[in-house]
Parts: C-alpha cells; structure tokens; sequence
C-alpha cells in the first residue's frame, strides 16, 4: 500500500533507476550469455531472484498495481522472480538427485528435469528481453557496468567433511520409524487427487486449472511436506536410527525431492491462476502447463507411490501382532460404506488384517471378501425370525389365524416394540402378500418378513462380534472406526469420522 503525497514521476524515475541498476546489469548478461545454458548457474539465479524481490517491493510500496504507466513493468517483474525460483529449485533437484537414493520408475526424471530446467531458462531468457525493452520505454538508464561470468561460476570439488559428530541414541527406534512411516502415509492420502491428471490429454490441461489443480491446494500440501521433511531432520538425521534401519535415508530423500517437485508447481499453477487467467499472459499457457503437469504433478505422484509402498515395507517389518473384539455394523451389516472404510484402514497402512465371523475367515483388505459376512450374518438373522415368529405364533395362534396380514404386522410391530427390530420404512405394505398353496402362516409369515429383510425395510437387530487379527496399528483406527458406528448411524446416515481417520475423508 503508498504511503504518502503522489510522487513526481521524474522524481520516481530517478529514484528507482538507482535501485534497478543491479538487476538490469544482471538482466544485460543474461542477455549476452544466454545461448549458453551453463549460465544459469544457482549463484546467478539467486541474484536474480533477490534483486527482483527487491524490485518488487520497491513497485509495490509505490502504488504500482494502480499506474498505468509502470504496471506492465512489475508484471515481468513478478515473472522474472517466480521463473528464477523455478530454475533455482530444479538446479537443486538436478545437483542432490543422486544423493535422494530414489527408487525406480518407468520414466526419465533426470531427463525430465533437465527439460524442465532448459525449458524454464528459456522463459527467463525471454522476460530479460522484455524486461530490457519495458526499461528502454521507460526511460531507465540502462548501467554500463559489464558482470563478468566468474562471478556465477558453481564449481565444487568432489568429497565431503569429515563426519564426525555423536549421534544422539535413541533407546527405541521403532516407535520412531513408524511414527514417520505413518505420517507419510497420513499426507500421502491427500496427495491423491494427483492421479486424476495422470492420463490426460494435453488439449485438456487449461480445463484443470483452477479446478482440480489450484494454488490453494497445492501450496498446502507442499507445506506439510516441507513439515514432514522437518519432521524427520529433527527427530531422525542427528540420531542413530539411520543405521538401524537402511529405508530411512530412502524415504528421507523421497520425502524431499516430493517437497521440491510441489513447489515448482505451486509456483506454476499460482502463475497460471493470478497471471494467466486473469491478464494478459506473457509465456505461451499451453507449455506452462505441460511442465506442470508432465513434470512436476506427474512426478510427485510417481515418487508418492514409491515412497509409500517403501513405508508399507516398513510397517510390516515392524508390525506387532494383536485383535481386537468389535461389534457388527448395526445398518445392515458388512454393506458397502463399512466395508470399504475398513478395506480402505487396511490398505493405507499396507499391513495384513484378517476378520473372523463364527469359523470363517475374510481378507479385511478387500471389500468384496468382507461382503460375504453377511451372508453368515443374514443367515443368522433369518433363523431369528424363524424362532420368533414361531414363539409368537404358538402364543396366539388362534387369534391369529383369522388374518394373516394382521397376524405379520403384529409380529413386526411386537418385535420392534421389543427392540428386536428396526422398521426402516414404516409403509411395507402388506397388502400384496398372499399365501402360497400348501403354505402354513407360519411360512408365510417368514417368507414375507424374510422378504421384507432383503429389500431393506426392515433389520433384526443382533449383538454380533466379529475378531480382527494383524497390524497393531491398523486394528486402532478399525476399533476407533467401530466406536464411531463406521461411519453412519443406525440408518444409514454419515457420521463424521475423528480426526485420527482424516485420510478416509480424502
């Protein structure tokens, strides 16, 4: 926001010729050197990048977003400075790459990054160009000062200082592997959303931006990683776990080159979202979007899911074998909301979890295997009814026999007063049950209810257990799922799920 009176505008030009004369002395030898790529040294970027910043404020603090005359100037301002920082971190991934220990995937990263990098160079080459004419329009002087290129040079001889400092020793490693472990897999669920781009077309990029891909979003996630990167260099890198278990160093170098990937397209997409869509673009749009979403959100997604199956790997070797006891879901059962959430528990945790139902055992990994308990489940509701029905007939039987309907409704209706019961739909209708030739009451009696069962208007209720088996871990968030109805109250409705079982949410 300006401060103060308006400003002469020879007065300003004066002023601000002063302060730009670093950046158009770097924004000149960019210019001369730039057909060569070695140029773009990080020394040079980082210049670049402060004496943009700088430049920037100094606009801002003057009201440049209301001047018509100097506006233009700011813009290409903003994009030297977002595109230096870009190159800046893709040097980085390019220059630590072989020390991030990533695992393999089915496409070229190293290539992919140095595209990434000639491609970004190219943007920064033509905004020095544009940059250099605006300041000719302008009236800024152009300084005469030539820089000389061993001032960016970046040569670092091979090898590395002694290591010779104590790690800290920590009495139980394991807890803190899966603690990690498990907060990567917490974040990596909200990294999902990033598989839908992965089988695009390239003709429907511009249709992603604001929405699936924003800003927003990503700016959030790349800040839990850089929190998850903090993380382990506090509790992990000055201790002895690092020896104890050879995946850490891995998972540490996944965890960072995901961080750098998502700030190199929070940077594209804020781009795209407040310089694109909303003025007149300077880079072609198209090709902006191919890096971020080949490059940068392709990768990330790559690298998520190698890194998460390496904590799946983790995991298992230090699982602790336990069971729980819980209780049935009480909306129709092992229908399909508990039990993907279940399959879903299991899954993000990689771990094997095995439930049992009498003597029959089901794969809790898989949804439709956890279906199959209620055929056990109905089974034994059906012979329930079958029991009732027939105490409640052997009662009454001759006041029943006079109508049938009545005799099925009263039965309903006892049941439910009895809390045996649940009426999902108080108009089952009745009217269109007949009994069959050579069938007693009693038959008819159950065929009808039996019926009314399977088409969920009503449901017996029955204090069943079933016994999960496995991972420790993963039997906490199931027992915690349980005691939270699997997520719907006694008809089906949602019920929102603990902040613990946030990662279902995503």
């Amino acid at each position: 926001m300006s401060i103060g009176p308006e400003i002469n505008a020879d007065k300003f030009l004066c002023l601000f010729g002063s302060k730009a004369e670093e950046l158009l002395c770097l924004a000149q030898y960019i210019k001369r050197a730039q057909a060569n790529r070695a140029c773009f040294s990080r020394p040079l970027l980082g210049d670049l990048l402060s004496e943009a910043t700088k430049i920037e404020e100094i606009l801002d603090a003057y009201g440049v977003r209301k001047n018509l005359c100097w506006y233009p100037f700011r813009q290409i301002i903003a994009a030297i400075k977002l595109f230096s920082n870009i190159a800046y971190i893709i040097l980085h991934i390019r220059r630590f790459m072989p020390g991030y220990n990533l695992l393999p995937i089915d496409k070229d990263f190293a290539g992919a990054t140095e595209y990434a990098f000639h491609f970004t160079c190219n943007i920064i080459g033509q905004l020095i160009n544009r940059i250099i004419k605006e300041s000719q329009t302008l009236k800024i002087p152009l300084p005469e000062t030539e820089l000389c290129g061993d001032n960016f040079k970046e040569e670092f001889p091979l090898g590395h200082l002694p290591a010779d400092r104590t790690n800290r020793s920590i009495s139980s490693p394991e807890e803190t592997v899966v603690y990690l472990a498990t907060a990567f897999l917490n974040l990596a669920e909200e990294g999902r959303f990033l598989h839908s781009f992965q089988n695009r077309q390239k003709e429907d990029y511009a249709g992603c931006i604001p929405d699936p891909i924003s800003e927003e979003k990503l700016r959030d996630l790349e800040q839990k990683f850089h929190n998850l990167q903090s993380l382990y260099d506090t509790y992990i890198s000055d201790s002895n776990v690092e020896s104890l278990d050879q995946g850490l160093p891995v998972l540490r170098g996944h965890i960072t080159v995901i961080f750098h990937l998502l700030e190199t397209a929070t940077a594209l997409a804020h781009y795209c979202e407040r310089h694109v869509l909303t003025s007149s673009p300077l880079i072609d749009y198209n090709s902006l979007l191919e890096i971020l979403i080949e490059y940068s959100l392709a990768f990330t997604y790559k690298y998520l899911e190698k890194a998460r199956s390496l904590c799946h790997s983790m995991l298992k070797h230090y699982a602790k074998k336990g069971r729980i006891v819980v209780c049935v879901p009480r909306y129709r059962g092992f229908h399909v909301r508990p039990s993907t959430l279940i399959a879903r528990i299991v899954n993000h945790y990689g771990s094997r979890v095995r439930m049992k139902l009498e003597e029959e055992t089901y794969d809790a990994s898989i949804t439709l295997d956890l279906f199959r308990a209620n055929e056990k489940l109905n089974a034994q509701k059906r012979r329930f009814l079958a029991e009732e029905v027939e105490k409640m007939l052997t009662v009454a039987s001759n006041c029943l026999k006079a109508d049938i309907l009545s005799a099925i409704n009263r039965i309903i209706q006892s049941l439910y007063q009895q809390s045996k019961l649940v009426i999902y739909e108080r108009n089952y209708l009745l009217q269109d049950i007949k009994p069959l030739e050579h069938e007693t009451i009693h038959q008819c009696a159950i065929r009808t209810m039996t019926k009314l069962l399977s088409m969920g208007k009503i449901d017996i209720e029955l204090d069943i257990n079933v016994v999960f088996s496995g991972d420790t871990r993963v039997l906490a968030d199931i027992k915690l799922l349980a005691e939270h109805g699997y997520g719907e109250d006694y008809f089906g409705n949602n019920l929102t799920l603990p902040e613990k079982l946030g990662y279902l949410r995503k």
